[in-house]
């Protein structure tokens, strides 16, 4: 007797399969590991060592889905690197204002 529920409660498993039809979805991203070689960051931040980020870098950076959201990695490096140069910028800022007050 309990193979008949068995028999019936895969019969009713196939139909429903076979109601749903084929997935359609997007596949789900896959995660890259760290040691893949060159990423967009990797390659975009050797680009700008000379001469620093600019604004159309920024908007045309990718970053590598991962399974909760993006990599922290890519993202920390890309943001440590725009706060070194926004350091940067402002030493040399503050050191010109320097130079102007006293000369």
């Amino acid at each position: 007797m309990m193979w008949l529920y068995l028999l019936a409660l895969a019969i009713i498993g196939l139909v429903i399969l076979a109601l749903a039809g084929p997935w359609k979805g997007e596949p789900a991203p896959r995660e890259e590991s760290p040691e893949a070689g060159g990423d967009d960051v990797d390659l975009l931040l050797s680009r700008a060592a000379d001469q620093g980020l600019s604004a159309e870098d920024l908007e045309t950076v990718q970053f590598d889905s991962a399974v909760r959201g993006y990599r922290m990695d890519q993202v920390d490096k890309l943001l440590d690197a725009l706060t070194e140069q926004l350091r940067h910028a402002r030493s040399e800022a503050d050191g010109k204002s320097q130079e102007s007050i006293s000369g």
